[in-house]
């Protein structure tokens, strides 16, 4: 655990800007996930989506009904009309008992966020929808229709070729716009949207709350991985997918700060860190690799910044100290504090890029 604190220590001090863990670069498609809401889930898959574009040309996918990442990547409010996820989604498992409209699936990030043109990559999304909240009974009793089926043409069960529906949708997607990697936002229940982002990626991020539920939900996730006889692992053996996530990183956030000494965690905080560690020690078998404390990343409470951020639709990164901004008629002010943030959130970047 001290390894850990030091760590962060050098990290805020500008001593340590990551860490090397072994092929975390060979992934490409990454699942933000966890089975609890309010954690700041979104917030930072948006900041984790700005450093990617900064470096890759980059697929985003929102598989959350509440559609917070699809907002944020839009810059409004407003209800998107096009194609989505769910559209998609629907076009694979119904066929053509599902009509698309004619419209482009994937839009250009730098088309509806100005805060991706400069110094980044072309990135693309995927809208999320609504509709999704409805997806998990269309989904599941497909699936369960499928189980009983012969192999198709090709020799794969019916019921893996479900399983992969997004995985295929990704690889289509990635084909049409020239992209090198994926980030997809999950929703805190895992039926449904969750499953198919599950089967679809290389490798999941958790963000984790300093707080009793937060690490309660960790231990559900670590254990729906790793346990055979959860929801997860018994379709995929019903489905004969041998491959399945693991785990790139833990990223704990809100967690508090010490106003009595320098780059010190507060008490309460380092009790759920070191809860949330004991945990992963558990389950070190799904993680990347064996050393799981090289995957913990700490965030601060971000306070006026991370209000901003989500509000504004602008990446920390790009707050300037000192500037204000108004959100719901009140003038909010960026604070010194957010240096310190852009230096948790580059080295918990680091941690999915070599």
């Amino acid at each position: 655990m001290q390894e850990l604190f030091d760590r962060y220590d050098k990290i805020l001090s500008g001593d340590l800007k990551k860490v090397d863990i072994p092929r975390n670069n060979d992934y490409k498609t990454y699942a933000v996930t966890n089975f609890r809401g309010g954690i700041g889930k979104t917030t930072l898959s948006f900041n984790l989506a700005y450093s990617m574009c900064r470096k890759y040309m980059t697929l985003f996918i929102d598989m959350c009904p509440q559609q917070n990442f699809t907002s944020l990547l839009l810059n409004t409010t407003e209800p998107y009309n096009g194609n989505t996820i769910y559209d998609a989604l629907m076009e694979k498992m119904m066929g053509s008992a599902w009509q698309m409209e004619n419209k482009k699936l994937s839009l250009r990030v730098q088309d509806t966020n100005a805060e991706f043109r400069d110094n980044c990559e072309t990135c693309y999304f995927i809208p999320g929808s609504s509709r999704l909240f409805l997806f998990p009974s269309q989904f599941y009793s497909r699936l369960n229709e499928y189980l009983g089926m012969t192999s198709s043409g090709n020799g794969e069960k019916p019921v893996a070729i479900l399983l992969k529906m997004l995985k295929t949708i990704i690889a289509e997607q990635m084909e049409e716009t020239k992209t090198e990697k994926v980030l997809i936002d999950t929703s805190p229940f895992f039926a449904g949207g969750t499953h198919l982002a599950w089967a679809a990626a290389d490798a999941l991020i958790i963000p984790v709350r300093v707080d009793e539920q937060s690490i309660y939900s960790l231990e559900l996730t670590l254990d729906m991985l790793q346990n055979p006889n959860s929801d997860f692992n018994v379709w995929r053996e019903r489905a004969g997918i041998e491959e399945k996530p693991a785990v790139q990183a833990i990223i704990m956030t809100h967690c508090g700060w010490n106003r009595q000494a320098d780059h010190q965690i507060d008490s309460a905080s380092r009790m759920y860190i070191e809860r949330a560690v004991d945990i992963a020690l558990k389950y070190r078998g799904v993680f990347t690799t064996e050393n799981v404390v090289n995957h913990f990343a700490l965030l601060s409470d971000f306070h006026s910044s991370g209000r901003i951020s989500g509000s504004k639709a602008i990446p920390i990164e790009n707050l300037v100290e000192g500037r204000q901004h108004r959100i719901e008629g009140r003038k909010v002010e960026v604070n010194r504090s957010v240096n310190r943030y852009k230096k948790e959130l580059q080295y918990a970047f680091n941690l999915i890029n070599c």
